[in-house]
């Protein structure tokens, strides 16, 4: 199996750099930017295209490895192309776009989404936590084959899925990954705010965050809950809104008290119904 990627960005090169070193060959890379294809092409030892038509002809699986609102147009230029594209495997790694977008090139081909359930804001960071990761696919039964052996080449774990709502699975990744780091951000923003000496030791708060994931991994969430609100311990929460001097973490703050009761609520619990009336204040 030969694969081809049309965009030379961190996860498109990330994954190329891991099957490199598998069974898998990889045919090269086309990408807008010339500089990007080359860089890609040479951590791969494969070859920097510059026609569309020449990397379909070298690969069997053709991954378009782009931002999200250009798949479109890449598959509106590949079918420019119909007589090199005949049982092809055409791949998009994205988490919130249908695999309809590919429609076009079902009559020549297989057509399937991989996406890496995985945040890689580097070419680094894609080598280091893809082989750990989770990987859906999506497609039908030929491209899901390849999708699967793909994945398990660089020690990634598939998961075949089929009639999901990708808005709302794209969104929860969105919540655990990207509203993470904001919730970490603003977390650090009161620690300034105390006067802890934060720039001594900006990662006080790593420990208690892994730890915080080894108990959500070990025992789930509904049991990994602590502090104040587990406790309905009501001084400490009006002291914390009390000396929240950011608006806009203190709305952070009260939308995320409500969001826990909400989801861990002791029906009939007195203290737990006051929490919800603070937060809401």
């Amino acid at each position: 199996m030969k694969v081809g990627f049309i965009g030379a960005g961190k996860i498109g090169t990330g994954l190329g750099i891991l099957l490199s070193h598998s069974s898998i060959k990889i045919s090269g890379y086309l990408s807008r930017s010339v500089n990007s294809s080359l860089n890609a092409a040479s951590l791969t030892d494969s070859t920097a295209f510059s026609k569309y038509e020449d990397i379909i002809i070298a690969s069997d699986v053709i991954i378009i490895s782009t931002k999200d609102d250009c798949i479109k147009s890449i598959v509106e230029e590949i079918l420019k192309h119909k007589s090199t594209i005949n049982n092809k495997i055409f791949v998009h790694l994205s988490g919130s776009i249908s695999i309809d977008v590919l429609k076009p090139l079902k009559e020549y081909g297989h057509t399937m989404v991989m996406h890496p359930v995985q945040t890689c804001p580097s070419i680094e960071a894609a080598v280091s936590l893809l082989p750990e990761s989770y990987f859906t696919i999506e497609g039908d039964d030929i491209a899901i084959n390849a999708g699967i052996n793909i994945v398990k080449a660089i020690g990634a774990k598939p998961i075949v899925i089929d009639g999901v709502n990708k808005p709302l699975y794209h969104a929860s990744c969105v919540v655990a990954s990207n509203y993470l780091v904001t919730l970490i951000k603003a977390a650090n923003e009161l620690l300034k705010a105390s006067d802890f000496p934060i720039e001594k030791y900006p990662d006080m708060l790593l420990p208690l965050i892994r730890g915080t994931l080894k108990n959500i991994d070990e025992s789930g969430c509904d049991a990994s809950l602590s502090g104040p609100i587990a406790r309905y311990d009501i001084d400490t929460i009006k002291k914390h809104i009390e000396n929240i001097k950011d608006d806009e973490i203190l709305k952070l703050y009260k939308v995320m008290g409500l969001a826990t009761i909400k989801f861990f609520k002791n029906p009939g619990n007195a203290k737990m119904t006051e929490l919800e009336e603070i937060f809401n204040e």
